[in-house]
């Protein structure tokens, strides 16, 4: 068994992440078949979890475009903070640090690179092979190991929510077949969502496909808990920049904020054939992300409201 802090060092400071987390492989065995880690690599015992903060200022330019209607703005947000910048960053560390791990432990490391939000993962339509995480995508779900690893609680908005950034957090992992002597357990600390008092996530959507009050299960075990229905479909389309409220350049838009899976799978279609489209996310949620942005859970009064750069 491996000693987890000079791994974990080596992760924050050699690769400047500001958040770690180690949980068993076993923490996931509950999911279905082929989302387990064991499914990815024979063995596995481990998966390590580790993130960045956005940037503060790349946050406070999507509430230019949001309140001010600033389109122009956008770059500084979706390039750097969900696409470009931080998911070259994260990709690159994330082969380092399996690299670190089989030369220093020779063990078997698996890069999992993207920061996928599956919760919006349409799941009766057709989407192209890097957007679905079923397909050539993630098969592991990073925000059940995050909270596992006790980087912090999943959210009504079906974040992970941290306690000094709330879910204004990127996160990539390793499978490993690596044992570790000691795991994290999944977050104890103060409560940081409580959608009883808050809300904020649902009011924030554009498209009301997030409910304020009733609530779907979220995990299982001992990572069971409660977030808020979430119409998926309305979701993906104003994630995806399909409505002209929250996309007003879009160039392809569904008549339905609340597409049936025909209606979302005809708008995939056209967006990923359109000439000079690409994404290196698995989702380019940056069209939308008011329920990440705007949750107060975190630094967000002082970095934001305090400052005057948010109205809300």
């Amino acid at each position: 068994m491996v000693n987890p802090e000079p791994v974990k060092n080596r992760i924050t400071a050699g690769s400047d992440m500001d958040y770690v987390g180690i949980c068993p492989a076993s923490a996931l065995d509950g999911e279905p078949e082929g989302r387990r880690p064991s499914d990815m690599l024979p063995g596995a015992r481990s998966v390590i979890v580790f993130g960045r903060k956005l940037i503060a200022g790349s946050v406070q330019a999507k509430f230019r475009q949001i309140e001010d209607g600033k389109t122009n703005v956008m770059g500084s947000y979706s390039a750097h903070s969900f696409v470009l910048s931080l998911n070259h960053l994260c990709m690159n560390e994330t082969y380092e640090i399996s690299q670190y791990l089989e030369n220093t432990y020779g063990c078997f490391a698996v890069p999992l690179t993207n920061n996928v939000l599956q919760g919006v993962q349409p799941e009766g339509c057709y989407v192209p092979f890097f957007a679905d995480p079923l397909k050539a995508g993630l098969p592991v779900d990073i925000y059940k190991a995050a909270v596992a690893a006790g980087i912090g609680e999943m959210g009504w908005n079906h974040r992970v929510l941290t306690p000094d950034s709330g879910p204004r957090i990127y996160l990539c992992a390793i499978i490993t077949d690596l044992e570790f002597s000691e795991y994290d357990k999944p977050y104890s600390g103060d409560r940081l969502c409580r959608p009883e008092e808050c809300g904020v996530c649902a009011r924030a959507c554009p498209n009301s496909s997030l409910d304020a009050r009733e609530s779907e299960q979220w995990g299982d075990g001992e990572l069971t808990c409660r977030v808020g229905k979430l119409d998926v479909n309305g979701c993906a389309a104003a994630c995806f920049g399909f409505l002209k409220s929250v996309n007003p350049a879009a160039s392809v838009v569904v008549e339905n904020p609340h597409p049936d899976d025909p209606q979302l799978e005809a708008a995939l279609k056209k967006q990923f054939e359109a000439p000079g489209f690409q994404t290196l996310d698995h989702l380019p949620m940056f069209h939308c992300d008011r329920c990440m942005v705007y949750c107060p859970v975190g630094d967000w009064d002082v970095k934001y409201r305090q400052t005057g750069l948010s109205g809300w």
